[in-house]
């Protein structure tokens, strides 16, 4: 498995005169089973995942993925703010 992170820009960007909406990231071709890469695009965290076909049901997968999204957000919102520096 492998995880990775990027920062990405703070301002929207444009291609072609397009503005682009969201912005993902993959490593094709690792040698990893499962892969997560996450990317911030104007302060919003875009998460892509990718599997090796055949490496786990993918229903049992998502089903894992969104448990411990909403775990981690119940336990974001009841922590205490930190103190102010």
């Amino acid at each position: 498995m492998a995880i990775s992170n990027l920062i990405g820009p703070v301002e929207q960007m444009a291609l072609a005169n397009q503005p682009v909406k969201g912005l993902y990231f993959v490593v094709a071709g690792a040698p990893q089973s499962l892969s997560v890469t996450l990317i911030s695009y104007v302060r919003k965290l875009r998460i892509a995942m990718t599997m090796e076909k055949g490496f786990m049901d993918p229903n049992t997968f998502k089903s894992c993925i969104e448990y411990a999204f909403e775990a981690i957000s119940k336990a974001a919102l009841s922590s205490p703010a930190p103190p102010k520096s």
